[in-house]
């Protein structure tokens, strides 16, 4: 199923989750059906592995661990790739400029207070 979509792409999946239950007269009979948006980070025959939120690698901080989810494969109702435009390497923190210096607040024209 997600053989297609290369591991690091940004992922949609909706898909069916296991509830837990406790002290309620009628149980649940059936899974909810929730949907997440991530990076397909790892995959195998059963199972995929979505990170919501990651750090991203540069010189001054390392990757660390991300969160995110485990879905057996046969949960998933619907998964694809996620188009990122402008974005290099497929991180969503960075701009598609060359200027080191470039501002991401709203031009001063734009703003509702200027500046001093």
């Amino acid at each position: 199923m997600t053989t297609a979509i290369p591991l690091g792409s940004a992922v949609y999946v909706r898909y069916k989750d296991h509830l837990l239950y406790r002290n309620i007269p009628t149980p649940v009979e059936d899974a909810a059906e929730r949907e997440t948006i991530g990076w397909l980070t790892k995959q195998n025959n059963e199972l995929i592995l979505i990170e919501h939120d990651r750090t991203y690698p540069y010189e001054q901080l390392p990757a660390g661990s991300g969160s995110g989810l485990i879905i057996l494969k046969n949960c998933i109702l619907e998964i694809h790739k996620i188009p990122l435009q402008n974005i290099p390497s497929g991180s969503i923190n960075r701009s598609n400029t060359k200027e080191t210096n470039a501002e991401y607040a709203p031009q001063t024209t734009k703003r509702k207070t200027q500046p001093k």
